[in-house]
């Protein structure tokens, strides 16, 4: 089986995301488009390049990845995330401990680690308007 169709790993990269986030939290908006991307070299390819305005926001492929609520689901029952007014998913604590956890083993997530690290604390929420609203169609 793929390993982005694995709980763990969806798991995982949502605790990561979030990890390497701003205030270690992220709406579902940047959380649905990130899980999209890791996904495969050339997603990961797009939001470099959106970032670095090569492409424009409607240039990028957008999907709602059903794992990721599934993970959402899962990390939140064993207390890994926080979910705040049904909008925002924060790491408690105890997710914190699982991220490092997870980090400290530097032969796995390697593409996703430095990807994450590298894009996460960058997207807006303005941008993900944009690229979710598709604005610059207009």
């Amino acid at each position: 089986m793929p390993g982005d169709l694995r709980m763990s790993w969806g798991m995982a990269i949502l605790i990561l995301t979030l990890f390497y986030s701003r205030a270690r939290k992220s709406n579902f908006q940047k959380l649905q488009f990130l899980a999209h991307s890791i996904r495969i070299p050339e997603g990961r390819e797009d939001v470099r390049g959106l970032l670095a305005g090569e492409y424009k926001p409607a240039d990028v492929s957008v999907r709602v990845e059903p794992s990721l609520n599934r993970a959402v689901a899962l990390a939140h029952a064993l207390k890994y995330v926080r979910i705040e007014k049904g909008t925002t998913v924060s790491l408690t604590d105890r997710g914190i401990k699982v991220a490092e956890e997870i980090l400290s083993d530097d032969s796995i997530f390697i593409e996703e680690r430095r990807f994450l690290n590298e894009v996460a604390p960058r997207i807006t929420d303005a941008l993900m308007r944009r690229v979710w609203r598709l604005e610059d169609l207009l």
